[in-house]
């Protein structure tokens, strides 16, 4: 599971615990993953997996936050570490807006 953008979100649910998080230092927007960690996560994650399926879970906050460029380094990323014949799943955890 990755939080690319840590606890921003475009909603501000009562029950959501995420949310205090942007209290912490550095204040929103400050947990953002960027592009030299996301590929190492990714290189690392791709190669600690053994079997044929590698899943990756996508959460926040609001991982959409991060737009389509980012999602579309995740694939390139993907495919440049996967190992021959290995199928890439992404899942993605969104409040839909």
């Amino acid at each position: 599971m990755a939080k690319p953008n840590g606890s921003r979100c475009n909603l501000d649910c009562a029950y959501c615990f995420y949310l205090s998080k942007e209290t912490l230092p550095g204040g929103p927007g400050a947990a953002d993953m960027e592009r030299d960690l996301l590929e190492r996560f990714i290189a690392q994650y791709i190669e600690g997996v053994t079997g044929p399926e590698v899943v990756f879970s996508w959460q926040g906050g609001e991982p959409t936050l991060r737009g389509l460029d980012f999602f579309h380094d995740v694939v390139a990323l993907q495919r440049k570490y996967a190992k021959p014949g290995q199928r890439i799943e992404n899942d993605l955890q969104t409040n839909t807006t």
